[in-house]
This record gives structure tokens, sequence and C-alpha cells, in this order.
């Protein structure tokens, strides 16, 4: 277990480190911020002094040290747009994208796993057909335009909900279901085909010969049983929820990290757009490490030392 955590957390580390460098210098390479910081008549002497003022005179390796240092003291630097600590702008985005991810999470899960469970035990019913064409439906259908359609609908045609920006609780219920329909349709897939594989199996066989009924079989075994690959894809998918969570808070107006990561690309806005990554990355790798921990729990013949 602890030569488990010991190697998992240095390749974590070694991760951290390489996506924070690659970011750094891909973004390097889309052109120069200070061009759009100055007005169209701004001198070359204005313009050389801005760049100055912002560290970008020196050069790449010098400014990428200095911004390794400071991550390791929890200072990201300041944006460059807004002149205020990245932090402090992270931090007051941070929560709606979280109440986001959850609200998409909590959907996904409770009709995602249930359909799925419902679909492989009842695979030859007219409703589970009918549910297999949904997950289909929802795997195939873009975000964007899924967001776009759930804003005609219920916004614009029936007006039961606003379309966007998050001046009322209300205002979750679309982005976050709309967030939801990837991963619900996924946690479907995944459950069902699981569920199947187990039901395939002799000690089911064996104890509906002996009178269990269905039910019992699918709740007390057959569910801890296929648990693993859902799991699995767990972990991807929650990681998939923050990505996604771009695209749908700038469909809906969502003040959350996602838009906040596309006008800072938009705008140059280096540190933000460094700062939001590196995030995303660290909780990417917690949630595969948390994955891989949960697997022993789940299921006891696995050892986190690969052996079985």
């Amino acid at each position: 277990m602890g030569a488990f955590l010991a190697k998992r957390l240095a390749q974590a580390v070694i991760s951290v480190l390489g996506v924070t460098a690659l970011i750094f210098f891909l973004q390097r390479l889309t052109g120069d911020p200070v061009l759009l910081m100055v007005p169209e008549t701004a001198t070359q002497e204005s313009i050389d002094a801005l760049r100055t003022k912002l560290g970008f005179d020196r050069s790449v390796w010098v400014q990428f040290l200095e911004y390794m240092s400071g991550v390791l003291r929890l200072d990201f630097g300041q944006s460059i747009v807004q002149n205020v600590p990245v932090l402090d702008i992270i931090q007051s985005r941070l929560p709606y994208t979280l109440r986001l991810a959850a609200g998409a999470l909590v959907l996904a899960l409770g009709v995602g796993l249930p359909l799925g469970v419902f679909m492989a035990v009842k695979r030859n019913h007219i409703l589970s057909k009918l549910g297999m064409g949904l997950v289909l439906a929802g795997q195939s259908l873009p975000t964007f335009w899924s967001g776009l359609l759930l804003i005609l609908l219920f916004a614009v045609t029936l007006g039961w909900l606003p379309a966007s920006g998050a001046r009322e609780p209300s205002s979750l219920l679309l982005p976050a279901l709309t967030l939801s329909l990837l991963t619900m349709a996924t946690f479907a897939r995944v459950a069902r085909t699981a569920v199947l594989d187990e039901l395939s199996k002799l000690y089911v066989r064996a104890a509906r010969a002996k009178g269990l009924p269905l039910g019992r079989v699918v709740t007390r075994h057959v569910l801890r049983n296929s648990a693993i690959p859902v799991i699995s894809i767990a972990a991807l998918e929650i990681a998939n929820l923050l990505s996604g969570a771009v695209i749908v808070e700038t469909v809906f107006a969502w003040p959350g990290l996602g838009l906040l990561t596309v006008q800072s690309i938009a705008a140059r806005d280096f540190p933000i757009v460094q700062a939001v990554v590196l995030l995303g990355a660290m909780v990417s790798i917690a949630l595969n490490l948390a994955a891989d921990l949960l697997y022993s729990q789940v299921d006891p013949r696995i050892r986190l030392d690969g052996a079985r």
C-alpha cells in the first residue's frame, strides 16, 4: 500500500510538471499578449515599456523558472488583463463550476446507473430498447447543440427556466442537465454492459436455480461485482464534467472557470489559463488515484501492489 501510494504520487508530480511546462510554452506560440492590451495608436516605446513591466522582455526560460517558483508557493501571478491575483479570480469562479459539476454528476448517477441496470435486467423489454435509443442519442448529440435545444424548449418556448446567467437557483437546472447528458449516457451504457456480463456467469445461474428471485440476486451480488468498470469510468467522467463545463458555461453564460478560460484564452491572459489547466490536471490525477484505491474496497481480490 505504501509503495503503491509513493509510486503514484511520484507519477502525479511528474505529470503535473509536464502539463505545466507544456501549457506554458504552447501559449507563448499564440502571439504577444501585449499587442492586445495597447491601442492601435500606441507607439513602440509604450509597447516596449509595457512588455518590460509585465516581464515579457526576459527569456522564456527565465519566465518559466520564475513561474514554477511561484507555483510552489501557491502564487500563480497576476492576471495580465484584470491586474488582480490569479488565485483570487479562481477562488471567485470555482464555486460556480463546482456547483455545476456536482449538479450534473447527481443527475448522471441518479438517472444513468438505474437506467443501465434496468436495460440489463429487462433487456428484452420495449422500455429497455427505448432507453438504449436515448443512450445512443445522448452520446451522439454535441453538448453545445443539446444546450441550445434545451434553451429553445424550456427558456424560449415554455418560459419555465432562465436561458443564461446564475442569478437565481433555477438557473442551474438547464446547464446541469446539458452537462450531464453525455455522462448520463456513458454511465447507463457501462452499467448495462457490466451487469449483463455478471448475469451470464455461473453463480447467478446457481442462485436462480436455488429459487432466489432475480431482484435479490442483482442487489446483493451482481451490482457489487459489476462496480469495477463503473468506478473506472466514473473517474474519467468526473474529469470530463470539468472539461465539458467550458462549453456549457459558454453557452449558458455561467460565470465559472470554463467561461473564465475561454475569455482568458481570447485575451491571451497567460497566468489564468496556466492556473486553470494546472488545477484541471491535478483534479484528474487525484480522481484516478481515488479510483485505484476504491478498487480494493469493492473487490477484495484486487491488491494495490498488483498481486491477485
